[in-house]
């Protein structure tokens, strides 16, 4: 039976395969650094404003740096 530790060195290994097989294939065609860094920022722009959006929903049901009024809520009058 596979113990953690093989587990981890496993994953490891085939991180360091990953990076290789991404450096053969960039090596392959000219075009394809470019493909694989335009690929790269889509998913990095995507994954960052899904987390900004999904962190200023979690801010705002907080209810952290919301002013009166701005939930829904009358504003207290004076």
């Amino acid at each position: 039976m596979p113990t953690l530790t093989d587990f981890v060195v496993a994953l490891l290994q085939s991180v360091v395969e990953l990076v290789f097989n991404f450096i053969d294939v960039a090596l392959n065609d000219p075009l394809s650094p470019l493909l694989i860094l335009f690929g790269s920022a889509f998913i990095v722009l995507s994954v960052g404003m899904f987390t900004y959006v999904t962190l200023g929903a979690l801010v705002a049901e907080l209810g952290i740096g919301v002013t009166p009024g701005s939930r829904g809520e009358p504003a207290q009058r004076e």
